[in-house]
């Protein structure tokens, strides 16, 4: 199967970069000597996109991201056009360099060995992938495909915060630990209209919501445990009001292992399409990234994508 290696040296602070040569290494283990043709290293944020997008015009039938989620993402939305597959026989793989791989880690392959088994052995797993709209920072209309989470509100807050202060961005993992606790301590609810499905429209006030596709997320965060990634609904969790002490002591300790669900402010259903506003600036996060603000709809898209896995 011919097939083309997306690397982003810069994930994970760049120690992605430095240790490609080992993971080359371990690749060609499996698949044999892999060609310096083909192979693409990223030069800027979402060049991820545009190479996958060649590389599906020259004919490549898998593609393999190198880094994190974010890296996974950007060359997924390269793969999609007018929200249908361009390629519907494509197969995509993740091999983990980032410093969130929640792909790899739900299935079972977060070490190098096993995700470049699972390229090789041929078996596929289907994902969801859902559609995000919403407002750019200058005003423009964004959109975005994602296959993690949506996040609005004080959690789009955190990894904003988190990847765009220079110093707390080098310290990693670490960097949303302090974020977290920052944001906890400083973030007040907003008011939000919602609509969920063909629902009437709500007026909540609220700290968070997130829109989960997969049970996991970056920095061995739990949300939405059992959540089936390819069951075409997304786990929509609703975070109500409440107060610093009571999000940063009741909320942000228990994410690890979902039990910050069983709070009575706290609120899990499954939503296909869901739409968020507030007259306030909120903004909206898709797979670790910060798209924009408010008002954003997120649509589950009617087809799966095919994905690398050791297991079936």
């Amino acid at each position: 199967m011919k097939t083309r290696i997306i690397v982003n040296p810069m994930a994970n602070k760049g120690s992605c970069g430095k240790r490609w040569p080992q993971i080359r290494a371990e690749l060609e283990k499996h698949l044999g000597p892999i060609d310096d043709d083909d192979i693409a290293m990223t030069r800027a944020r979402n060049h991820a996109t545009k190479l996958a997008r060649e590389a599906v015009d020259a004919g490549y039938q898998r593609l393999v991201s190198v880094g994190g989620d974010g890296t996974f993402s950007e060359m997924m939305n390269g793969v999609i056009s007018d929200d249908r597959p361009i390629a519907p026989d494509l197969v995509l793989a993740q091999l983990p360099g980032g410093t969130s791989n929640e792909l790899s880690r739900s299935f079972g392959q977060l070490s190098l060995g096993e995700a470049s088994k699972a390229i090789a052995m041929g078996h596929t797993r289907d994902i969801d992938v859902f559609r995000a709209d919403a407002r750019g920072y200058a005003g423009n209309q964004v959109t975005r495909y994602g296959f993690v989470l949506a996040i609005v509100g004080a959690a789009a807050t955190i990894s904003w915060r988190a990847q765009r202060v220079p110093l707390l961005k080098r310290l990693g993992p670490i960097s949303y630990v302090l974020m977290t606790a920052f944001t906890s301590l400083t973030y007040s609810p907003r008011a939000y209209r919602i609509r969920i499905d063909d629902e009437a429209e709500q007026n909540l006030p609220m700290w968070s919501l997130m829109l989960c596709s997969f049970d996991g997320a970056g920095e061995g965060l739990m949300l939405a445990p059992g959540a089936d990634p390819g069951d075409r609904k997304l786990d929509l969790i609703l975070v109500g009001d409440m107060g610093r002490w009571e999000s940063l002591t009741k909320i942000v300790p228990n994410l690890g292992d979902g039990s910050y669900l069983a709070h009575p402010k706290v609120s899990r259903r499954h939503a296909t399409r869901i739409t968020i506003d507030s007259d306030r600036m909120v903004r909206a996060d898709v797979d670790g990234e910060s798209i924009g603000q408010l008002p954003m709809s997120v649509t589950m898209l009617p087809f799966h994508l095919k994905v690398a896995v050791n297991r079936v």
